[in-house]
């Protein structure tokens, strides 16, 4: 009978084993993390203080590998100024990301040095292969160029930076040096950045970059503001990113004040950039005019060697007779242009005229010319059919050839090579032309003494013949033209004693008329002199004219006929501008008799075989040969990297294919098939991230090795191993509200995993490839001890 009091039911709880290994033990584990996982309002209990503060220095890494790799990229800005074009920049900045994106992956999983150091230096060969060479590329594969220019890069890169003319061509030997230490800067940034807490470390690797960039670059720098600017604004917010950072604990309690701390530090870096600039502009502490460039105290890669001076063979290409040389062809502008130039001989010792041209490799892009005011471009087209080297025609000041293997002197714009004949070369010139108005008021370029030196020696003649041209006029173009006249009026004759030394230049001014005669190569060297002595920088060019009568559909035939000296003034604004002392009718003239022996007092320094020594073009051995070779012991190596780094890179791809596929596959089939095939991408998960998930084990099993794992993140599991159990045992057939819950479960774990690890080793985890050979390894050994039990 019901009296309507409830009675209270007292149930004794009976305590169950708690050994690690007993069923008690691994139920009661189970169970915990199953309650766990179905907590009514969703919540984990707190972790501990430690792992939460790794996860907000995990956390705050991620924009500061990002910070990192654009302070790396800003030290690529001052090659803007190295390299003639952009193509540069595709190595450099992917060395920057590739190395940060390397360097944080190996910090993120803790490699020890060695495997980290071995891992960047794989991850740059394909950077080397793809973005340093990608000029040498045939249909996106790699060619015996790219092996070379790699290989020279590797061996010599720094010293042919040092030995180039800027700007250069972007190849492969020239922008492997700048890339490897972009891509060392990136790695060891990154390394800091994710492995320490130190607030500069980070910073030091882009500006000893940065400096790097800046010895490199010293002939040629680019403007201040930019690089400088970009690279203190990159690191100085790397550095406030990393001050943010330098009390986890603070962030956690208060991560709206962190984002307020560093939003008020943004405007206090711009500021310090902004004054920095400021100073550079206003109190610098040097100009930055006469920078150390280690191109001076480098050997030049195009040696001129020893030869007769080019004046010394005129006459004797005079006097031949004529063949062709080379053609030319102008389009653009070419009005007033009516010779090319081939040498310009600067330096006068009182017996030759001889140049002290010092040739750098080129590529195609040239120093433009600052000492030219509104010029205007001409271009030339040049095929050589019988002149001799070294030097190539040239007009005006050149700013861009493609002509191959060419050296370039900026002192004279005079082009140069090394090749052992010119017959059939063919290149294109641009060159920059001074303008013709105003010529009548134009006044001598500053000079720092060189171009307007004179050997002691000078004979009273030239000094006389001198002062009273110059002292006739005032204006600085009239005593040049006067000279010019004056030497126009003597006569003109190829039977002249050859040569241009002070004695042979005072004949042309003495009292003797049968001596007062010459030909281009004493006229030219006679204006030199005397524009010298009057202050002007002069030089004389040797090269040939361009005559009217051969040209023909646009196209001049130069043959050694049209051979000819003349004398160059610099003029402010003008450049270098031709004079032409010889009588342009050529009127003739008697010359003296030579005798058969030299007369008393006759110096050997006019006799045409003591000239001295001039210019021949030597090839450095350790200069690329033009013509093709087999391939060397470097370039199989090289091969044999490359191989071993596209193996190293298809392989991940390969295993993360593999997966996809897998999963796809385990979709697929009966409900308990589906059900089985989510636990099984459950365990390959679990196998990722360190649980050893044997073949033989139980999933109530696996449940517990992956709690005692990863503690309160394996919860998924616990709830997914009674359905695969059920699925697997159970007669009667799953319906389709357990599948769904079994994929759930699985993508839960996903999660889960994600988001305690972070994105990092989620990443790496679908390029692991052990999930694909435990279960071939646990069929193997169930064979073996079958093979082992059947046979006794």
């Amino acid at each position: 009978m019901t009296t309507g009091r409830t009675t209270p039911v007292h149930i004794r709880e009976e305590t169950v084993p708690r050994g690690e290994t007993s069923d008690g033990g691994r139920i009661t584990q189970t169970v915990e993390a199953a309650k766990t996982a179905l907590a009514d309002d969703g919540r984990r209990p707190a972790r501990p203080r430690s792992s939460a503060v790794e996860r907000v220095l995990r956390a705050a890494a991620y924009p500061q590998l990002v910070l990192a790799a654009v302070a790396v990229a800003t030290t690529c800005l001052p090659y803007l100024s190295f390299f003639g074009g952009l193509d540069f920049l595709i190595a450099l900045l992917v060395a920057a990301g590739g190395g940060v994106l390397t360097a944080g992956i190996a910090g993120a999983r803790r490699l020890r040095t060695l495997p980290t150091l071995s891992a960047c230096l794989l991850a740059f060969l394909p950077v080397a292969v793809f973005a340093v060479g990608h000029t040498t590329l045939r249909h996106g594969v790699p060619t015996g160029e790219t092996l070379r220019g790699l290989g020279t890069g590797l061996t010599s890169g720094w010293a042919r930076m040092l030995s180039v003319t800027l700007p250069a061509d972007a190849t492969p030997e020239l922008v492997f040096t700048p890339a490897l230490l972009t891509w060392i800067a990136a790695t060891v940034s990154a390394t800091l950045v994710v492995r320490t807490r130190s607030l500069l470390a980070p910073a030091v690797p882009p500006l000893l970059t940065f400096a790097a960039a800046l010895l490199f670059t010293a002939g040629h720098p680019l403007g201040g503001f930019l690089p400088v600017g970009a690279f203190l604004v990159s690191v100085l917010t790397l550095v406030l990113a990393r001050a943010g950072a330098a009390d986890p604990a603070a962030r956690i309690a208060d991560t709206r004040a962190a984002w307020g701390r560093f939003a008020f530090g943004v405007p206090v870096v711009l500021v310090a950039v902004a004054a920095g600039l400021a100073g550079m502009h206003y109190l610098p502490l040097a100009t930055g005019q006469h920078r150390f460039d280690p191109r001076t105290v480098l050997p030049v890669r195009l040696d001129i060697g020893d030869t007769i001076s080019p004046l010394a063979t005129l006459k004797s290409q005079l006097r031949a007779p004529a063949h062709d040389l080379f053609t030319v062809r102008f389009t653009g502008d070419p009005a007033g242009v009516d010779r090319v130039r081939t040498a310009a001989l600067d330096d006068y010792d009182g017996a030759l005229w001889a140049a002290h041209d010092r040739f750098l490799l080129a590529g195609k892009s040239l120093p433009a010319s600052d000492t030219l005011t509104a010029p205007r471009q001409v271009s030339l087209s040049v095929r050589i059919s019988g002149l001799t080297g070294p030097y190539l025609p040239e007009a005006g000041e050149p700013v861009r050839t493609t002509a191959p293997r060419v050296g370039y002197s900026a002192e004279s714009g005079v082009l140069a090579t090394d090749a052992p004949t010119l017959s059939g070369l063919a290149y294109d010139l641009v060159a920059q032309v001074g303008r013709k108005d105003g010529l009548e008021h134009a006044v001598p370029a500053a000079d720092d003494g060189h171009d307007s030196a004179l050997p002691p020696g000078l004979p009273p003649e030239l000094q006389e013949q001198a002062a009273a041209l110059a002292g006739a006029v005032d204006e600085p173009w009239a005593k040049l033209m006067a000279m010019q006249e004056r030497l126009r009026r003597l006569p003109y004759s190829l039977d002249a004693r050859p040569g241009h030394s002070y004695d042979a230049l005072r004949r042309l001014f003495g009292a003797n008329p049968a001596d007062q005669v010459g030909y281009a190569e004493q006229f030219a060297a006679a204006f030199a002199v005397l524009a010298r002595s009057q202050g002007f920088p002069t030089r004389v060019a040797v090269g040939y004219l361009l005559n009217p009568a051969r040209l023909k559909d646009g196209t001049y035939t130069v043959t050694s006929a049209d051979a000819h000296a003349w004398p160059e003034v610099h003029l402010a604004g003008y450049g270098w501008v031709a004079f032409d002392p010889t009588d342009p009718l050529r009127h003739g003239g008697v010359a003296p008799k030579q005798p058969d022996t030299p007369p008393a007092g006759n110096t050997a320094n006019d006799r045409p075989d003591d000239h001295g020594k001039a210019s021949q073009v030597g090839v450095d051995p350790g200069l690329p040969k033009l013509a093709g070779e087999r391939l060397s012991v470097l370039d199989w190596a090289l091969i044999v990297l490359i191989g071993l780094g596209a193996l190293v890179l298809l392989t991940p791809v390969a295993v993360a294919v593999e997966k996809v596929r897998r999963r796809r596959a385990r979709r697929t089939g009966s409900r308990a098939a589906r059900i089985t095939g989510a636990w099984q991408e459950t365990t390959d998960r679990l196998t990722e991230n360190g649980v050893r998930v044997s073949a033989s084990s139980t999933a109530v099993e696996v449940a517990h090795q992956a709690g005692e794992v990863l503690g309160e993140r394996a919860g998924a599991v616990a709830l997914l191993a009674p359905l695969v159990t059920a699925a697997v045992y159970s007669p009667a057939e799953p319906d389709d509200t357990a599948v769904a819950e079994a994929w759930g479960l699985d993508a839960r774990l996903r999660r889960e995993l994600r988001g305690t690890r972070g994105p990092f080793v989620a990443l790496r985890a679908w390029f692991d490839p052990r999930p694909l050979f435990d279960r071939r390894r646990d069929a193997r050994r169930r064979r073996r001890a079958l093979e082992k039990l059947t046979r006794g």
